[in-house]
């Protein structure tokens, strides 16, 4: 199931520390035309790389980090490089790519899904203290982008980076449109209106009801999910409420779109990463509003 694209867009992201607060940017580069959240300004690199068909082209290598302790804590990187020189291997270059994340841990994720409508590789892989999540897709620019967010294992998984790349146009306007540049004839890909809607049934499916901290109350409940509905940037969403410490929070869970992944309260702020786990679990993350000093739980689905 795919369920781990979760905030593009977080403008602010606040770190769980008392002591301080680290702000998440939208960094745009027009050169390479993309954008992407960062936890502050990248270092730009340039990089050799070298294609499986021996042709030697160049890497723009951008990459930021957050301090260690925090809830973002990891290092950040998005690499770009430029095929227009070597159209003919771009059926190459989303599989070299991979093969290289591959090379660092095991694969907890591979598969093909989809990006703004682009044709992407979405990644999970571990090592033995860190995990890494990965994006990788060919643009209409012909240019492959690679997105690495890399994290220990003790902090919640960094989607709100996976999932932030935007491509641009030559005007710095954000592509929305159906990509799927080397893609194989036969390969059943994640993207269009179907697809979206066949995603929206199975998310919405997975998150119905009435879900409980263990152990927990379920009358009173943790989380409690409602009808079908839009997002105030017509996303598909589910209504919901969160109830802890006394507080209720009313929102909608994007469960398709460019934020999917994310609960918005009702002034469309992101409140809470939310994550479908094995064993019917579902857990929440605070990312700001009146969640952000509580705890992330896993919860469990109340019979009926």
């Amino acid at each position: 199931m795919r369920f781990v694209s979760l905030a593009p867009a977080i403008v602010a992201l606040f770190l769980s520390s008392a002591a301080s607060a680290q702000v998440w940017e939208e960094y745009v580069n027009r050169d390479n035309f993309f954008q992407v959240n960062l936890p502050g300004e990248p270092t730009m690199a340039e990089a050799p790389y070298r294609t499986v068909k021996g042709t030697n082209l160049s890497a723009h290598v951008f990459t930021a980090t957050a301090p260690a302790g925090s809830v973002t804590a990891g290092t950040y990187k998005v690499t770009v490089v430029d095929y227009t020189s070597a159209q003919g291997e771009l059926g190459d270059a989303i599989e070299q790519a991979r093969q290289a994340v591959l090379a660092k841990g095991a694969a907890k994720y591979d598969d093909i899904n989809n990006l703004d409508f682009h044709r992407s590789r979405r990644m999970t892989v571990e090592t033995a203290n860190s995990r890494i999540l990965a994006e990788i897709l060919i643009a209409a620019n012909n240019r492959l982008y690679i997105l690495e967010g890399e994290t220990p294992l003790s902090v919640p998984p960094p989607a709100q980076f996976q999932a932030s790349l935007q491509i641009l146009n030559d005007q710095g306007v954000r592509i929305r449109e159906r990509t799927e540049i080397a893609a194989p004839p036969d390969e059943v890909r994640p993207i269009g209106e179907r697809a979206n809607a066949e995603e929206a049934t199975r998310v919405q499916t997975a998150i119905s009801g009435t879900w409980r901290t263990p152990g927990g109350n379920c009358q009173a409940g943790y989380f409690k999910s409602g009808g079908r509905t839009k997002s105030p940037r017509n996303e598909d969403a589910v209504d919901g409420t969160v109830t802890n410490m006394g507080t209720t929070i009313t929102g909608k869970l994007i469960i398709v779109g460019a934020r999917e992944g994310q609960f918005v309260d009702g002034n469309d702020r992101p409140i809470f990463l939310f994550e479908n786990k094995p064993g019917n679990k579902l857990t929440f993350t605070p990312i700001g509003g009146p969640a952000i000093s509580w705890p992330e739980v896993t919860l469990e689905r109340c019979a009926g």
